[in-house]
């Protein structure tokens, strides 16, 4: 077993419920699917990340159900990788993802920013 560092241990992960974007929006409330459109929140938190320069660092994933569910909301938790406690909301996933971004970045990207790699082990990808 190797241990790895990957790029994300400098800030943290954004956690987005996968059966609230892919599964319970379409099925309860097809009419706030239609309007968040083919765009997944995590799809587009993951390109804002990108684009801003925030990407590497901050992380952000798909999980399954964390069982917080609210009909036509999608449940996203910032977790922190400095010993800070984690943050859950819902969240629209169109009307809420630039307030979502902003907390995402305010939480996890302060530390990042001066965070350097003083244990040895092997970074991560690119991806």
């Amino acid at each position: 077993m190797q241990t790895v560092r990957p790029k994300w241990r400098a800030g943290g992960l954004a956690l987005v419920c996968e059966r609230c974007s892919s599964e319970r929006i379409p099925e309860e409330t097809p009419e706030i699917a239609k309007r968040h459109g083919s765009v997944p929140l995590r799809a587009w938190l993951k390109a804002a990340l990108k684009e801003r320069g925030a990407w590497g660092p901050i992380r952000a994933i798909s999980t399954s159900c964390m069982d917080v569910c609210a009909k036509g909301l999608v449940t996203l938790c910032i977790v922190p990788n400095d010993g800070r406690a984690s943050e859950t909301f819902v969240v629209d996933p169109l009307e809420d993802r630039e307030r979502a971004y902003d907390r995402i970045v305010a939480m996890l990207g302060e530390r990042s920013e001066r965070t350097t790699d003083t244990e040895g082990s092997v970074g991560g990808d690119e991806r």
